[in-house]
C-alpha cells in the first residue's frame, strides 16, 4: 500500500455502539423475564431504546459513518428488542392465566412482526411519508406500556383487554395502512411532538417512575390512532396507490 492510499473506514463505528446498547436492552429483558421480573425487562427495553436505538441513526449522520453493515446490524438488533424480547414479556405476564394463552400471544407478536419485516425486505415500501403497517417499535411499546401501566391496571379484566390490544396491533403489522414516519418530511409540530415524547418519558422515569409507562402508552396510542392525519390528501392518495403496487409486487416475488 502506497503512502497516498488510504485505508477504508472501519465497518464497526461509534454509531454501532449505540446499536449494541439497544441490543443489550433486549438481551437483559429476556434474562429478567427468565428470572420472573417482566417489569425490569420492560424498563430494560425502554432504556435500550432511548439510550441506543433512538441515537444510532443520529450519530451515524453526525459522524458521516452510515453504511450497509450499520443498517443490517440495526435491523437485527431491532428484531430482538422490538419483537422477540417484548414477546417474552407478554409470556411472563400471561403465563399465570394459561401457558397456552401466553405462548399463543407471544407467538402471534413474533410471527406478525417477523412477517412484516420479511415483506418489507422482499419489496421495499419506498414511500417517503409513512410506514406501511404499524411499526414494530410502536406495537411492542404499546403492549409493554399497557401491561406495566399504573393507572390502567384498575380496568376490569385488565389482562383480557390487553389480549384484545395485542391482537389488534399484531394484525396492524400486516395491514397496508399509513403510519407517519419520522425519517423524512416531518413537519415542525411533529418534531416538537417527538421531542415532547422523549422529554416527558424521561422526566416521568426520573420523578414519577410508577407512571412512566402510562406516559408512553398515551403518546403511542395517540400516534397509532392519529398519526395518519399528518399526511396531506394527495399524500394519502399516493400512499394507497403505492400500497396496491406493493401488494402486487409481494405476490409476484419469488
Amino acid at each position: 500500500m502506497t503512502e497516498t492510499e488510504k485505508l477504508p473506514p472501519r465497518t464497526f463505528g461509534i454509531k454501532d455502539i449505540f446499536t449494541c446498547i439497544n441490543l443489550l436492552g433486549g438481551v437483559l429483558a429476556i434474562i429478567f423475564c427468565i428470572h420472573g421480573r417482566p417489569d425490569y425487562a420492560s424498563y430494560s427495553i425502554l432504556l435500550g431504546y432511548i439510550c441506543g436505538d433512538a441515537l444510532d441513526g443520529f450519530v451515524a449522520r453526525l459522524t458521516n459513518t452510515s453504511n450497509t453493515f450499520g443498517a443490517e446490524f440495526d435491523s437485527i438488533s431491532d428484531h430482538l428488542t422490538q419483537c422477540v424480547a417484548p414477546a417474552a414479556i407478554v409470556y411472563s405476564f400471561y403465563q399465570d392465566i394459561s401457558v397456552y394463552l401466553a405462548g399463543a400471544l407471544a407467538s402471534l407478536l413474533i410471527i406478525t412482526g417477523s412477517v412484516r419485516h420479511a415483506r418489507g425486505t422482499t419489496v421495499s415500501t419506498n414511500f417517503p411519508g409513512a410506514y406501511m403497517g404499524l411499526p414494530r417499535t410502536i406495537s411492542s411499546f404499546l403492549i409493554i406500556a399497557f401491561l406495566n401501566s399504573g393507572l390502567l391496571l384498575g380496568i376490569p379484566g385488565f389482562l383480557w383487554v390487553g389480549v384484545g390490544l395485542l391482537v389488534l396491533v399484531s394484525v396492524a403489522h400486516l395491514l397496508p395502512l399509513p403510519f407517519r414516519t419520522h425519517k423524512s418530511g416531518q413537519k415542525g409540530f411533529e418534531k416538537l411532538l417527538a421531542l415532547s415524547f422523549f422529554s416527558t418519558t424521561i422526566l416521568a422515569f426520573v420523578f414519577i417512575r410508577p407512571y412512566t409507562f402510562d406516559m408512553v402508552f398515551v403518546w403511542l396510542f395517540s400516534y397509532t390512532v392519529l398519526s395518519w392525519r399528518a399526511l396531506e390528501p394527495h399524500e394519502m392518495k399516493a400512499f394507497f396507490a403505492r400500497a396496491r403496487e406493493w401488494s402486487l409486487a409481494i405476490r409476484r416475488a419469488r
